[in-house]
């Protein structure tokens, strides 16, 4: 009896471990550097990171993958919870997750590289290359940094015009703006208000320029010279056949099911993983799919009144943290709600990707205390970043 009591106790013991078993997060190199790599996030900060997601995770369900990385160096890449609820798939580093906004930072990003061929110029109008638009005085620059003043494109449209599954592309989204001809908010550059439809007007003109599809220009232009391989642009289309990626809830178990405005891309679209994020992130720094001083151009506070706390460049937003100007973007889709933010002095990246919008997250200056310096995590009901962070 005793020693079955023993064994018992044993196998509790040592399940118990298992259970609460803190792997310390481990260096994995993704591509060779050329200078010694220099570590200046202690282990003690990933590990707090863990422990807060895993407690939310507990507590309240918070599903998706959290990675840091410093210069060319994963410090740290967890996933958690489940990639479907009803089917029961587990998250994994590798699941897909659908970008929303992070996206634009792509689209801008194709912009520049046609700017850094000589094929358009920021000052270029919507009036090149679209004549048959209303909004002829538009410009590139103005479009980039939300200061177009164009109408909402996610109101234009029925969703019976794009139950066909026909080819799609950003054109269509021109000729409906064309046809409807509807008021601008506000005279081009007036004044700063974010903008869907400025974004997903420059992917038609990315289109416009290069001969080809949205997403064919990313693939070939963008994913492939990164070696993005598990990152693709989502267009939606029965004929089409996507790899394995998150699927997005807004609550409880009930999925967010696509909708015509999956059709269109530019402002939103792309799915990637944890790393391949991480890749294009290093991509930036490299040189190797754009000229670093061409792409310091995205990075120049040029949205907002240079008085504002924070500003906005090509796709991406900006601000200071503790006398450090970073760089960063979020965005919310169909359940999904991601974040990039870039520390560039010192070459640090941190995203978070989700796919349930209700369960849990972290305001970005919380996430930025627990990973940079010695503060607490905050608690695990923390909300959250703000709706209006997209």
């Amino acid at each position: 009896m005793l020693i079955w009591v023993a064994l018992t106790l044993c196998l509790a013991v040592a399940s118990y471990l298992l259970i609460n078993k803190k792997e310390s997060p481990v260096i994995v190199e993704v591509q060779q550097v050329e200078q010694p790599f220099k570590r200046t996030i202690p282990n003690a900060n990933l590990i707090r990171l863990d422990e807060y997601f895993s407690r939310q995770e507990l507590h309240i369900g918070f599903s998706g993958v959290v990675l840091v990385g410093e210069h060319n160096h994963i410090l740290y890449n967890r996933a958690f919870g489940l990639a479907n609820k009803r089917k029961k798939i587990p998250m994994t580093t590798e699941t897909p997750f659908q970008l929303a906004s992070v996206s634009k930072q792509f689209t801008a990003v194709c912009i520049l590289q046609l700017y850094e061929r000589g094929l358009l110029q920021l000052t270029d109008t919507l009036g090149k290359f679209f004549p048959e638009l209303p909004y002829k005085q538009v410009t590139i620059h103005q479009m980039l940094v939300h200061r177009s003043g164009l109408p909402n494109y996610h109101y234009l449209f029925d969703e019976r015009v794009l139950q066909t599954d026909s080819a799609v592309t950003n054109q269509l989204l021109v000729n409906r703006l064309a046809e409807r001809n509807e008021p601008r908010f506000f005279s081009p550059n007036a004044r700063y208000m974010y903008s869907n439809t400025g974004y997903a007007l420059l992917a038609a003109i990315v289109e416009k320029v290069s001969g080809m599809p949205f997403e064919q220009y990313l693939q070939q232009n963008v994913f492939q010279p990164l070696a993005m391989d598990s990152t693709f642009a989502y267009r939606a289309l029965k004929s089409q056949t996507y790899p394995p990626h998150a699927t997005g809830y807004l609550r409880g178990k009930q999925p967010a099911y696509d909708n015509y405005l999956d059709h269109f891309l530019g402002d939103k679209g792309i799915y990637a993983t944890s790393a391949d994020l991480f890749r294009w992130d290093q991509g930036l720094y490299s040189g190797k799919i754009i000229n670093p001083d061409t792409l310091k151009l995205a990075f120049r506070p040029m949205g907002k009144v240079p008085t504002a706390t924070e500003n906005y460049g090509y796709g991406w937003r900006l601000r200071e943290y503790n006398g450090d100007s970073i760089q960063y973007h979020s965005g919310w889709w169909h359940g999904f709600k991601t974040t990039l933010i870039r520390v560039p002095s010192r070459q640090i990246t941190i995203i978070v990707l989700k796919n349930h919008a209700r369960c849990g997250g972290i305001g970005r200056n919380q996430l930025l205390n627990i990973v940079l310096s010695d503060a607490p995590a905050p608690d695990y009901t923390y909300d959250e970043l703000p709706e209006d962070e997209d």
